[in-house]
This record gives structure tokens, C-alpha cells and sequence, in this order.
């Protein structure tokens, strides 16, 4: 066993042991330490993983070359998710702040957990749904699912990290709100985890669900008996049953459209109250601003619209400390608009001349070509790609979808954003970026958090609950990705225009 001595700054100094070969990125999170990181799924992109060798550094990897400087190489700072334990060392490594969680208090206690964030809410409702959020601390270990599986499979006490991380804070939260009853909802692999099942069925082909939901189950000593919404489908999961509980309580007009925009991209195409056909396409962090060079989650001084003023480009925010998911498409679509970025998401100088003039902010980088807002903010060639990945299965989903059915665009009759992006973004910068087709302009409703407001109402409703048990003998489930055109039809979809 090697000794690792971490030393956090301004917090925690504590010596570890760890296995020859452990990820350092793992190593800190079975450590407790930097939980709360919004990082990628290890591919070097953030940077935000950042440790210090105290003594001798191991040789940086092109990656690093490319997200840190000179003088941060020479210092000895790596990226923690490019290197493995290998001899006894130590290591420094930047501090994250706490979340401060709301002081609230509550009956009922619905648990939304997401892939990026844990939200939360408590009832009985007076008016609206006050939703709370905090990072989810499995993010520490990347930020979409593959990445989670990857780390679960590896030992059975990496699993176990995984569960007691999301386990400690309904704990945590439970004793802050006093509350009595419990309704947990999330996405398959959020949901498997937290039981504690058979993860193989997600992790590689033949896909399967693995468990199936719509039940009370004890999750922990701790807890009360916690409601968890039937799973419709290996990617389709409780988060989805919950959503579609809450827009049937709306009474929508038949044939409607629930698109959860995440982490994973979840649609349901429901023709009647009888028939629903749903599918699901990974989209990737850059989704939730996770991963991308200047990306962020939500939050004080991060960047979530920019708007054409008659000096340019504005907003409401600086300095600006990182640009959110919403942030992203908001300059994408303003770009797109200018023509200032082709189909194809490459840069371009503009013809008139307000673009021409806005074009001037188009710099040189180590990243590559970016876009420059203010010092330090800034949207890269590379973040735009990592977009155009999100709008292309989005795109094979839908279409999917609507042709399965056997109808035309036009005849879908409302569409229900939901999801991380969903939730905030403008729908008209994604009609601009071939998100949706522009027939759907005016049949978009921004639905808010669905998922959580839905698992509210099963948690209040006994009715709600019955109509959840018989949804999934109602469901038809697309697995797009076994099918063997998916991988053309999304490289054909890779480009901002709706195909």
C-alpha cells in the first residue's frame, strides 16, 4: 500500500493509503476531499480537477500543456484525473466551498437526484414548488453516467462511496427539514446506485432495467420508507415517470412531447393516455456548462443569456466567473444569428457590419480558437463541438420518435421542455441551433423541474401513485442505442440546423 499525505488548502491535511495505480481523481473522493467539483468525466477538458506534487511531479500530458500554464507546470500542478498513485508522494490541492443548504422545514421531503445536482423540495405546497439544489458529491468522479459505472464496477468499495455519498445527504437533509415521509426520484443509474442493484445492465450491451420501480423501499436505517417512481426503461428513468405524472395532472392536448434536457436526454412522445413511446441519447455534461473550458453551473457572476445592444454584445454579470449550459446556447444562438459561427460550428468573420465588428473578439488561445467575452470567459471551438454531440442526439431522438409514431412535426400539439437546460434556456436560441424544428416555435412550454414536482405529487397523492403503477404497461421504449443507423444518422445531425 503507498502513503499519500493530501493537503487541502485552508482545510484538511490527512494521510491516505491508496493502491498502486488508483486514479488520483478517485483517491480524493473516497477521501472526502473536493466533493462538489463540477468536473468532466476525465477526459482533461475542465481542468477543474487540479492537484499539486509537492516533491517530483510526473511529466505533464498533452492535456495539461493545453489547460495549464508554463509557470502552473513548472510549480508542479497536474491534472488529478490524468494520473495514478504510483510511488508514496505528496500532494496539495485547491479548496472548494461548502454549500450553505437553505433552512427549511417540512412534512414531506421529494428528492430529485440528477446527475449534476441533487434538488429537493418540501410539502405540503402552499402555491408554488420552492425547489433547493446542491452539487451532487458524485461528481467528483465525473460528471455523466459512464463515468459513475465505470468507477461503481471497479470495487465494491467504490460502489459503496458512491451510495453513502448520495445516502449522507438525504440523511442530512431529512434531519434539517424534520420531515416525516420521503419520495426519491432520479435517473436509472442515479436510482441503481442508490439501491444498491445490479449495475451491468447499464454499464454495456444487451442494455436492461435494473430494477423496476413504483414502489416504498427502506434505504437506509435512518430514513422512512422512501417512494421511487416506477423505471421505464434502462436510460428512461424514474425522473421521466415522475415528469409525466405532473404534465398529465395539467391535462395536456393529445399528441404532446416531454423532453428532458440533462446530463441524459429523455423524451416521451405520448399519443393518448393509453400510448407512450419514449427513448433516451447520452448528451454529456457540456449540457449543464460541466466540462467545457469556461463552463459553470448556475450561479452568482456565471453567464446564463447574452443580448445585441446597440454597442454589441451585453449582459447582466461581471466579472464573469464562468458561463452556464443556458449561458452557452444563449452565445451560440446570438452567434449563429450573426453568422459569426457556420453549421458546422466554426468560426466565421460575418458580413455586415455589426458582425464584422463582434468578430473582433475572436482570439488565438493555447485551447485553440475562442471567442472571447471578457478576460478568462470565453467559448472555445472545442466547447462548440461538445454542443453540436448534445444537438445531434436530440435531434435522432425526436425524430425517432415522431416517425415511429407514424406522424408529421406539425402534428405534435405541445412540447414540455424539462431537465437542467430545459428548465432555463431560451427554446428559441435551440430552435436556432436545429434543437427543434421551427413548426415547434410556438408549442413550447418551459415546464420547470418536472421530475421533482411530479414526485411531490406522488408523495401527497394516493392517485398519482396508482396511475404511476400502471404507466409502464403503457410505455414503448426505443433503445436508439443499439440500433445500427443511430451512429450515421447522428454524424448526418451534426450541425446547427434541424435535419
Amino acid at each position: 500500500m503507498l502513503k499519500i499525505d493530501i493537503h487541502e488548502v485552508g482545510g484538511a491535511q490527512i494521510t491516505v493509503r491508496a493502491q498502486a495505480g488508483q486514479p488520483f481523481l478517485h483517491l480524493l473522493f473516497e477521501a472526502g476531499i473536493g466533493r462538489g467539483r463540477e468536473l468532466c468525466a476525465g477526459a482533461g477538458l475542465c481542468g477543474k480537477c487540479r492537484i499539486r506534487f509537492r516533491n517530483e511531479a510526473p511529466q505533464p500530458c498533452a492535456e495539461e500543456r493545453a489547460r495549464l500554464t508554463a509557470e502552473e507546470l513548472e510549480g508542479g500542478w497536474r491534472l488529478g484525473c490524468k494520473h495514478q498513485t504510483i510511488t508514496s508522494c505528496g500532494i496539495e490541492v485547491p479548496s472548494v466551498g461548502r454549500e450553505a443548504w437553505p433552512a427549511a422545514t417540512g412534512e414531506a421531503l421529494a428528492v430529485d437526484i440528477g446527475t449534476t445536482r441533487i434538488k429537493w423540495a418540501l410539502g405540503p405546497r402552499r402555491g408554488g414548488l420552492r425547489e433547493m439544489a446542491m452539487v451532487n458529491p458524485q461528481m467528483a468522479v465525473g460528471s455523466e453516467i459512464m463515468s459513475r459505472l465505470r468507477y461503481a464496477l471497479s470495487s465494491e468499495v467504490a460502489r459503496d462511496h458512491l451510495r453513502r455519498s448520495v445516502i449522507g445527504v438525504m440523511v442530512d437533509l431529512m434531519r434539517q427539514s424534520k420531515a416525516s415521509s420521503l419520495a426519491v426520484c432520479g435517473n436509472s443509474a442515479m436510482i441503481a446506485t442508490l439501491l444498491d442493484v445490479p449495475l451491468n445492465g447499464l454499464a454495456h450491451a444487451p442494455y436492461g432495467t435494473p430494477w423496476r420501480g413504483g414502489m416504498s423501499v427502506r434505504l437506509d436505517p435512518q430514513l422512512p420508507p422512501a417512494y421511487i417512481p416506477p423505471l421505464l426503461g434502462p436510460f428512461i428513468g424514474a425522473d421521466i415517470s415522475a415528469g409525466l405524472a405532473y404534465i398529465e395532472a395539467l391535462k395536456p392536448e393529445y399528441p404532446y412531447l416531454l423532453a428532458d434536457l440533462g446530463t441524459n436526454g429523455e423524451f416521451v412522445l405520448a399519443l393518448d393516455q393509453k400510448r407512450y413511446y419514449a427513448c433516451s441519447v447520452p448528451m454529456g455534461p457540456a449540457i449543464e456548462g460541466v466540462g467545457l473550458c469556461c463552463g459553470a453551473l448556475a450561479g452568482k457572476l456565471v453567464l446564463d443569456r447574452v443580448s445585441l445592444g446597440p454597442a454589441g454584445l451585453q449582459w447582466t454579470q461581471s466579472p464573469l466567473a464562468g458561463i452556464s449550459g443556458t449561458g452557452y446556447a444563449s452565445v451560440l444562438a446570438l452567434l449563429r444569428r450573426l453568422g459569426l459561427i457556420d453549421e458546422a460550428g466554426h468560426f466565421q468573420a460575418g458580413s455586415m457590419p455589426l458582425a464584422r465588428k463582434i468578430s473582433q473578439r475572436m482570439r488565438d488561445h493555447r485551447l485553440g480558437r475562442v471567442f472571447e467575452l471578457e478576460p478568462g470567459a470565453f467559448v472555445a471551438e472545442r466547447d462548440i463541438e461538445e454542443f453540436l454531440k448534445a444537438k445531434a442526439g436530440v435531434n435522432v431522438a425526436l425524430k425517432s420518435l415522431i416517425q415511429g409514431a407514424g406522424l408529421a412535426e406539425g402534428e405534435v400539439s405541445q412540447v414540455y421542455l424539462a431537465g437542467a437546460l430545459g428548465e432555463h434556456v431560451d427554446s428559441g436560441d435551440l430552435i436556432t441551433l436545429g434543437f427543434f424544428p421551427e413548426i415547434w416555435r410556438e408549442k413550447i412550454t418551459v415546464a420547470g423541474n418536472t421530475a421533482l414536482a411530479g414526485t411531490m405529487l406522488a408523495l401527497e397523492q394516493d392517485d398519482v401513485r396508482t396511475w404511476l403503477e400502471r404507466l409502464p404497461g403503457s410505455m414503448t421504449v426505443d433503445s436508439l442505442a443499439e440500433r445500427t443507423d443511430f451512429g450515421p444518422l447522428f454524424m448526418r445531425a451534426m450541425r446547427f440546423a434541424w435535419i
